[in-house]
């Protein structure tokens, strides 16, 4: 599959407006994909003529201001529309609307239109070209994005309804794409209110946080918050009024991303900007999300690296795979399976998504020849009833543990302690994610590999820590244990906290870390992000009390902070060895490696080696 893509001079005379659109498209274009060309001579066009036209390319041109076209041009719009490619003509004008002849019944992009609910003293032909760049990444990743997405306004309504009511129509307004789940109007009368709301934010492919002053009292957006941090659902957090953050329970960053004053919603032209700023910020965490997929893909061959599996791509779909036992092995969804298909997603597959891939793959010779087929995602749930037993939904983890069974590795409590020490760094916000993303990822592997978690009671992680020891761990207080200033008690339900791990308590910060790293054995301290603007870093502090203690150190580099810091002065000289005694390809991939779920893996196998 590719894109060829048409420079505006191949077919126009006037190119101004032309040119900004083009030049917005290929600049994000190139930031997600590799299987773009551009044509812009007509030298290019008898190369494309020479070789064969594959169904799913996508052509994409822009209609002649004069109707003229050159005739190589004609011929390759023929080619490739017989060949049944997507061919897709862009008009520019009003009154050049019509594509020429081959593709004459095919709908252009019409860029007027486009513009008819946009201010026009305004230049908007960045936001436009952004949608049109992002309708050809849905139609060729489509496992990455789609161009239907769903927003969730998690706000609170004493003094949130009226910004999001106001955000939520301008959305809908500018974006015809666009649904957004708002519960005050989403909620039909006499349907349960919370049962809408909980299914609409499994869906969400953003929730879009409205942070005002009262929001901090709402439970429902704390759980909204939680459900999409455990979830790797994108948070956008938008900051209104300046509101106060620093009582939240859980936080989906360090700060906000977007900051508005309340007033300005009510101002056309601002409001219009505000959507486009939430429209563009939007995308950029979906795909930042959605490429995650590829860690995983990784993670699944490097476990099918036994001799019991076979790992191999299926050319002819997107991120999609054959998984074969070498021999006919029970496991979690069959007795004697020999083969799966896996279709991966990085983003919550919808209900056109999932009829689409059976009506597709129950054509192909694949279906037959497997025993199960597999729609993995982060949200995914084998309960889901999809009509056909051979195909199931499922999340990426339960799968990637019956496969970690099936070749070899078994579970259970090792009685060896790992601490974690991580705060958010200080670096871009849109960034942030990528700590919490890492730190719900090194939690998971560390308890569901049958280590105790240790971590000093850090406000905003505790809660997500604890859900995910709800959901992975046998006993939550063997698996996860906190430490706490006692000082800092009184703000905290103690029964509640004890009924979710295991609780110590310390008279000082300085106790709590030393009982923490010292008093019993452990086997490293992981490093995640922490504050580096300060006389001596609590990162600083805990590698010292380890090495004292004699603990081995790993510092992720990867999500900024104090801990990228310390590893790229290591880095520098080569001298890892009062740290830890691992190899020096190990420590490097620790600071350049994003892919986190492979690095949790790699650091627990020093210990189980």
């Amino acid at each position: 599959m590719n894109i060829i893509f048409c420079t505006p001079e191949l077919t126009m005379t006037d190119t101004v407006e032309a040119g900004v659109f083009f030049q917005e498209c290929r600049a994000i274009l190139e930031s997600y994909m590799t299987n773009v060309q551009y044509i812009s001579r007509p030298v290019h066009i008898r190369q494309l003529l020479a070789q064969e036209a594959d169904r799913d390319d996508i052509l994409v041109f822009f209609i002649s201001e004069k109707e003229e076209y050159d005739e190589s041009l004609i011929k390759l719009l023929r080619k490739y529309s017989d060949a049944e490619c997507r061919v897709w003509s862009i008009a520019m004008k009003a009154e050049y609307r019509m594509p020429p002849e081959p593709v004459v019944k095919k709908q252009s992009y019409d860029i007027p239109s486009r513009m008819e609910n946009r201010n026009p003293l305004k230049n908007n032909m960045r936001a436009i070209a952004q949608l049109f760049a992002r309708k050809i990444i849905a139609q060729t990743l489509s496992p990455l994005y789609r161009d239907e997405v769903l927003y969730f306004l998690s706000h609170r309504r004493s003094d949130g309804e009226h910004i999001a009511k106001q955000l939520s129509d301008e959305l809908s307004r500018l974006t015809r794409e666009r649904n957004v789940y708002r519960d005050v109007v989403n909620v039909a009368v006499g349907d349960d209110a919370q049962q809408d709301i909980d299914r609409n934010l499994e869906q969400s492919d953003v929730l879009i946080f409205l942070q005002t002053e009262q929001a901090k009292d709402s439970c429902y957006v704390m759980k909204e918050l939680c459900y999409a941090l455990i979830h790797n659902i994108p948070v956008l957090w938008i900051q209104i009024d300046d509101a106060d953050y620093t009582k939240f329970e859980i936080l989906p960053g360090d700060a906000p991303m977007l900051r508005y004053e309340s007033g300005e919603f009510d101002q056309a032209d601002r409001l219009e900007e505000i959507a486009n700023e939430v429209e563009e910020k939007c995308f950029e965490l979906i795909m930042n999300s959605s490429n995650q997929v590829y860690t995983y893909v990784e993670y699944l061959n490097n476990v099918c690296t036994s001799n019991k599996l076979v790992f191999r791509q299926d050319r002819s779909a997107a991120l999609a795979y054959e998984i074969e036992y070498r021999e006919k092995t029970r496991d979690l969804y069959n007795d004697g399976i020999r083969r799966n298909y896996v279709q991966c997603f990085g983003r919550n597959p919808q209900e056109e998504d999932i009829k689409r891939f059976i009506d597709r793959i129950r054509e192909q010779e694949v279906y037959q020849r497997n025993d199960k087929l597999f729609l993995l995602s982060t949200h995914g749930c084998r309960d889901n009833q999809l009509g056909d037993s051979k195909i199931i939904q499922e999340n990426y983890d339960d799968y990637l543990i019956n496969l970690e069974n099936v070749s070899g590795r078994k579970n259970k409590q090792q009685n060896k302690r790992i601490i974690i020490s991580g705060a958010f760094p200080d670096c871009n916000e849109i960034y942030n994610n990528s700590l919490l993303e890492a730190l719900v990822l090194y939690t998971k592997e560390i308890i569901r590999r049958g280590y105790t978690l240790v971590f000093g009671a850090h406000p905003t992680f505790q809660k997500l820590i604890f859900d995910i020891g709800s959901l992975y761990a046998l006993d939550v207080h063997y698996a996860i244990e906190m430490h706490m200033d006692r000082g800092y008690i009184g703000g905290y339900d103690v029964d509640e906290l004890q009924e979710n791990c295991t609780l110590k308590l310390a008279d000082g910060l300085q106790e709590m870390r030393e009982n923490m790293i010292c008093k019993e054995k452990a086997e490293m301290l992981i490093c995640l992000g922490g504050k580096n603007n300060k006389a001596q870093p609590g990162v600083d502090i805990e590698i010292e009390l380890a090495k004292r203690a004699g603990i081995p150190v790993a510092l992720v580099g990867t999500v900024g902070g104090r801990s990228s810091e310390c590893a790229h002065q290591r880095l520098e000289t080569g001298n890892w060895s009062d740290l830890n005694p691992w190899n020096m390809s190990l420590n490097e991939s620790l600071f350049y490696n994003v892919n986190h779920r492979l690095m949790a893996k790699r650091l627990l196998d020093t210990i189980d080696e």
